[in-house]
Formats: C-alpha cells, sequence, structure tokens
C-alpha cells in the first residue's frame, strides 16, 4: 500500500510538473490573429509591402530622416502590431487610424510632442507604449480605448492626464509613469481620475533631475 502511495504521488508530480510546462509555453507562445497567420514579425516597410499574405506584425527601428511615417506605411491596414523604435518622430500622422485593427503600438524613443487625436480610432488598442518622447498629456480622444489595458508611458514630462481619461477607469490595468518626478497632489490627481489603476511612479526625491515646483 505504501508503494502504491509512492507511486500515485510521483504520477500526480509528473503530471502537474507537464501541466506548468504546457502552460508556460502557452503564456510565451505568440498570438496568431488568422489562420493564415504564421508569427512572423517584418522589419521594414519594403518587405511587408512584398508579402503575398496579410502582415500583423511591423517593427522599425530604422527609417530614412523624416518627421513621421512614410505614407506607404498605412497601406498595411491588416496590421496588429507596430513597434516604431528610436526613429526620431516628431509627428505621429493622422493617418494612423487607417490602421483601424492594431492591438499594440510601440512608439518609444522618438521625440514626439503630442499623440493625435485621431489615435482614438483604434478602439481594438491593447497596449500604448510611448516611453522616452518628449509628452505632456495626451488627447482627449483616449477615453475611446476601451481595450486599453496598459499604458508605457515612463520618462515623459507628462504630469497631467485629461479628463476624460477616467472612462478608461474600469478597463486600463496599469499606467507606468516610473522616472516622472510627479508631486504627491499630481499623483493624487491622476488616482482621483483612475482609482482602479494601478500606476507605477518615482518619487520626485529618487529622481535625478528634479523639477522646480516654486
Amino acid at each position: 500500500m505504501q508503494k502504491l502511495t509512492r507511486t500515485s504521488k510521483l504520477i500526480l508530480l509528473c503530471c502537474s510538473l507537464l501541466l506548468a510546462t504546457t502552460a508556460t509555453a502557452q503564456k510565451n507562445a505568440p498570438v496568431l490573429y488568422g489562420p493564415d497567420d504564421n508569427g512572423k514579425v517584418y522589419t521594414s516597410i519594403e518587405d511587408a509591402l512584398k508579402a503575398t499574405s496579410p502582415v500583423y506584425r511591423l517593427k522599425i527601428t530604422k527609417l530614412p530622416k523624416r518627421d513621421s511615417l512614410p505614407d506607404d506605411l498605412f497601406l498595411l491596414t491588416e496590421l496588429r502590431e507596430l513597434t516604431v523604435k528610436g526613429c526620431k518622430l516628431n509627428v505621429l500622422n493622422q493617418r494612423i487610424r487607417e490602421l483601424k485593427h492594431l492591438q499594440h503600438l510601440n512608439l518609444e524613443h522618438n521625440k514626439l510632442l503630442r499623440l493625435p487625436e485621431e489615435i482614438g480610432e483604434l478602439t481594438d488598442l491593447r497596449t500604448l507604449i510611448v516611453n522616452r518622447n518628449i509628452l505632456e498629456t495626451f488627447p482627449e480622444s483616449i477615453q475611446k480605448l476601451h481595450n486599453l489595458v496598459y499604458i508605457d508611458a515612463w520618462d515623459n514630462p507628462l504630469y497631467v492626464l485629461p479628463e476624460s481619461i477616467s472612462k478608461l477607469e474600469n478597463t486600463l490595468r496599469t499606467l507606468d509613469l516610473r522616472q516622472i518626478p510627479l508631486t504627491k497632489w499630481e499623483l493624487e490627481a491622476m488616482e482621483r481620475l483612475l482609482p482602479k489603476t494601478d500606476i507605477l511612479f518615482t518619487d520626485i526625491c529618487e529622481c535625478e533631475n528634479r523639477r522646480d515646483h516654486n
């Protein structure tokens, strides 16, 4: 009987390990957006435009010297994931609204001063990454992004949120504002707008470049 108990425990342990391994593999597996999706990430607009099947992922880290995105990019209307990282963009084109299926938009490490109101038309958007830009606020239209669960906006001079963002209080789970020297009052104002959101911030005393609030 004791031998059977040990065997049973061993079987249970093996089953647990198998389930844990399967769960980890599923978690790390790329999201597929359709039966014709092979998980490919394109790294140039030119290659993406030559594709014979829908393009769901585009990651750009180099662009010819320019202030905004090239018009050809907006021909890729099936995009679900768009990353434009470290390309010194000053302006996000109003045509971004044409990429209406976008779920993940990454614009980190550019020189964006603002986001266009048209971003509010990306109603499938789930994650918005705009860290290391020069944003001072979000557009009022952000209130329309009811599928948005995560915003990464750290290291921007973003000290005030538009009141319209309160429309996302039940859906926005995380707002990352680290490396932004918020005062106690600025943080409290944000928490009133988004009482259910986890707001990540850096205490003003922890920042190297402190603002003068006098």
